[in-house]
């Protein structure tokens, strides 16, 4: 059951839902009382285009055999899973730059880049990114610009579940989600000329 989604066929569209859950209560008099209950979670809708049972059927085995939502893999989500920014994961590292690490809920953290580098738009708003002890994906809220002496704030959402120590490295280039299956049911349209369309429903696993 553990594995990797196939990368291919690829999506054709995706439907991402950011879910945030909050607690509210309203009186009499119309007032809404509204608390956060801290728990995030990413959802998404992956539809593939009309294609051939042949180009199908590894797609097809792997979602079989995660059993419906009892397994969970992991997922790379075409073009979102890599920044818009000017990083390159594959020469720029970047990591944590706080000597006493960053405590659950964080979400303002101190970071640097090696080798050092001075750029604007590192990474852009709305990209994903993780690290690599646990499986949550988080998204910036602003960009991140690294300074002259190779530093920079990097502003996520939501904040961390976990805590993070000093050095420990930002994944923001193939991002991996660790997802399951949204239901027990999963079903696929077949055509005339042996074809078939193929969509899949995805929630982050944690």
């Amino acid at each position: 059951m553990p594995g990797s989604l196939p990368t291919t066929p690829k999506f054709q569209t995706l439907n991402m839902q950011n879910i945030n859950t909050t607690l509210s209560t309203q009186s009499d008099d119309g007032r809404m009382v509204r608390r956060s209950t801290g728990v995030q979670y990413w959802k998404f809708t992956a539809a593939y285009p009309v294609g051939r049972r042949s180009d199908y059927g590894p797609l097809m085995g792997f979602i079989a055999s995660q059993q419906g939502e009892f397994g969970s893999f992991t997922a790379t989500l075409p073009e979102y899973s890599t920044t818009q920014g000017s990083l390159v994961q594959a020469t720029n590292t970047l990591l944590i730059n706080n000597a006493g690490g960053y405590a659950v809920g964080s979400k303002t953290l101190n970071v640097d880049v090696s080798p050092g580098v001075n750029i604007t738009g590192a990474l852009k708003a709305g990209d994903y990114i993780n690290f690599g002890f646990h499986n949550k994906v988080y998204m910036l809220t602003a960009d991140l610009d690294i300074d002259g002496s190779g530093e920079g704030i990097l502003r996520i959402e939501p904040g961390l579940i976990a805590t993070v120590a000093d050095d420990e490295t930002v994944v923001y280039g193939d991002v991996q989600f660790t997802v399951r299956l949204a239901g027990d049911v999963q079903e696929f349209s077949a055509g005339l000329g042996d074809t078939v369309r193929y969509e899949i429903d995805l929630v982050e696993d944690i």
